[in-house]
């Protein structure tokens, strides 16, 4: 919801002062990546010295490591996977809206492969966090989705045909 709502701003700003949204969006879109990066990159504890912990299947962490976990585990992983979705929601947004005339596919890729390169990151890092393509498809699925709410404001604020007042 909020995304939408963001979108809605940036397309609202857009109609009054269009001159003002490209360099602001790129501003918050270096700002965001900053933060991912810092979130997602430094590293969680001591290098482990090996480079085994990458899991390449989808939803393996779910459905095959569940056996001995608590419902409090379980409901943490669909936590994590949830926040991956939403951490990526505004970089597409506020990419679509630095990058005007760059086409949504174009920005989806950039998205996913931004979070293959924070994956690759972390394998090489082995300072705590893991290699997982459950990431991957997450923080897509989450550009997918800030997408999608660009898009809808797109759609729906031209109808409204706002105009600065003179």
């Amino acid at each position: 919801m909020a995304a939408v709502l963001l979108c809605f701003l940036a397309e609202f700003l857009m109609a009054r002062r269009p001159d003002v949204i490209r360099p602001a969006s790129g501003f918050f879109l270096a700002v965001w990546v900053l933060l991912v990066l810092a979130v997602t990159v430094i590293p969680d504890g001591p290098p482990a010295g090996r480079f085994d912990r990458i899991y390449w299947l989808p939803g393996e962490g779910l459905l095959y490591g569940t056996a001995g976990m608590g419902s409090n585990e379980i409901s943490m992983i669909f936590k994590q996977e949830a926040a991956n979705a939403i951490m990526f929601a505004p970089i597409a947004i506020f990419a679509y809206y630095a990058l005007r005339t760059t086409s949504r596919l174009s920005v989806l890729a950039g998205c996913a492969a931004f979070s293959c390169v924070i994956e690759l990151i972390q394998w090489l890092e082995q300072a705590g966090r893991t290699a997982d393509i459950d990431d991957v498809t997450f923080n897509s699925l989450g550009a997918a989705l800030g997408l999608a709410a660009a898009t809808i404001a797109s759609i729906a604020m031209p109808r409204r045909r706002l105009h600065a007042r003179v």
